[in-house]
């Protein structure tokens, strides 16, 4: 009894199971009919998508641009990042690059990217160039954009959209660097001439440029027509100077002699820093004015006579100057100025020679005796020459030049000094004798 029972449970569970097996086939057989029927277009690309509200469309922009510091007259390449921020795939996508006054384009200005998908990004080249003397600040330059849409349409398939534009744009930081120029020179004394010493000069130093300069120094690189008056005198330092600033640097220095009249340029070093710490260098230049002076060489000297020898008295020096200077000399004068231990006396010491013009040349005329103790030796003697400047170039200095010459004194008696010495007085004597001898003789006739 028992077993049929259980047998009679087991057939219903067996039913209940039938309608459930019948449902699974039958979701099976839709399944398979489903994949079938699409398994065509498993080939065929298929446009993304996206489960935001900007799954719908495209959008070309711009996310990254570098370098965007540039410096006035500066010429370089720019990356730029174009991104398609968007769900829908982009097409035929033209950036028309468009120059400004102060930001321009070198180079192809259009640049094409065949497809930018969705989300996507991707990076083009442009060369830009940035104007001489631009001011600090931001240049934007305008990117007019277009592009086309790309996607799957349910009912058209695959559909590419009418052109789309939009204006975009690029913004660069131009920071102006420093321009430092010298302007004004001064000197002092004003007028300038050969054989100046310790003259002060002063040159402005200004940053005409857009941004700072820190750290400036200037320097004067010399040659032999000028010289530091002290060590350090040929350069001077004047720290820092801001856009617009100027300062004075100050050298002093020693004119030569025989410099050129005219003027005189004279290279000028300038080293300087900008505020991130950069070092420059600039060569610019100092002009001066040298005014035309008088000088003076001995071109000749001797003696008659030719032998000085020890008591010889009325010796004549002859002199002979010439002006190798650069303005006529007025008024030349020489003199023989006293030297110690020189055993000469001087019976004309100076002469006058007159006006010399340029290159000519005068002879002075002197006088001396030779003292009889003098010692046979070659001796200094010290040559002043003296003249004033021309006048009618407006020079009313007094120059004096001082030269050296040398006179030799030979062993030996002088042909007007060689009387034994007592015989003036012995034949005095004798005379005054014969005179007495004489006078008594006389007497005694009468």
């Amino acid at each position: 009894m028992r077993k049929e029972i259980d047998g009679s449970r087991g057939m219903k569970r067996e039913e209940r199971k039938k309608p459930g097996r019948k449902k699974l086939i039958a979701l099976l057989t839709l399944s398979l009919v489903f994949l079938g029927s699409i398994a065509p277009f498993y080939s065929l690309p298929i446009p993304s998508v996206v489960p935001t509200a900007t799954a719908i469309f495209s959008s070309i922009t711009i996310t990254g641009v570098r370098p965007t510091e540039f410096s006035p007259g500066e010429t370089s390449e720019v990356i730029v990042t174009v991104k398609n921020n968007g769900g829908i795939d982009a097409r035929d996508i033209r950036l028309a690059f468009q120059g400004t006054q102060v930001v321009s384009l070198v180079g192809p200005t259009v640049m094409h990217i065949n497809t930018l998908n969705s989300w996507s990004s991707t990076d083009v080249r442009i060369t830009i160039h940035i104007k001489e003397e631009a001011p600090t600040g931001v240049y934007s330059i305008p990117v007019n954009c277009s592009w086309r849409e790309y996607y799957f349409n349910s009912s058209a398939g695959y559909v590419t959209s009418p052109e789309i534009t939009k204006l975009l744009g690029l913004s660069f930081s131009v920071t102006g660097s420093a321009v430092i120029n010298v302007g004004d020179v001064t000197t002092d004394p004003a007028g300038i001439r050969p054989g100046d010493r310790n003259v002060e000069l002063r040159a402005v130093i200004e940053n005409s440029g857009e941004a700072a300069a820190k750290d400036i120094e200037a320097k004067m690189l010399l040659n032999d027509k000028f010289t530091p008056s002290w060590s350090g005198t040929d350069r001077s330092y004047i720290g820092r100077l801001n856009s617009g600033e100027k300062s004075e640097a100050v050298f002093h220095l020693d004119i030569a002699e025989g410099i050129a009249s005219g003027t005189q340029t004279i290279p000028l070093q300038i080293r300087y820093k900008d505020t991130k710490g950069n070092e420059y260098e600039v060569m610019r230049e100092v002009a001066i004015l040298v005014k035309p002076k008088p000088a003076f060489e001995i071109t000749s000297y001797y003696t008659v006579p030719m032998n000085l020898t020890p008591g010889y008295s009325g010796v004549v020096l002859y002199v002979t100057i010439r002006n190798v200077g650069s303005a006529k000399a007025e008024s030349a004068s020489v003199r023989m100025t006293g030297e110690a231990n020189v055993p000469f006396d001087y019976d004309v010491k100076s002469d006058f020679v007159g006006n010399l013009a340029i290159g000519e040349a005068g002879t002075a005329i002197l006088k001396f005796d030779v003292d009889t103790d003098a010692v046979p030796k070659g001796y200094p003697i010290g040559i002043e020459i003296r003249c004033t400047g021309d006048r009618n170039l407006g020079d009313d200095n007094v120059y004096l030049f001082n030269k050296e010459i040398k006179l030799d004194v030979t062993p030996g008696r002088s042909p007007r000094s060689s009387v034994i010495p007592g015989f003036g007085a012995l034949s005095g004597l004798i005379a005054l004798i014969f005179v007495f001898a004489i006078g008594a003789r006389l007497r005694k006739r009468v």
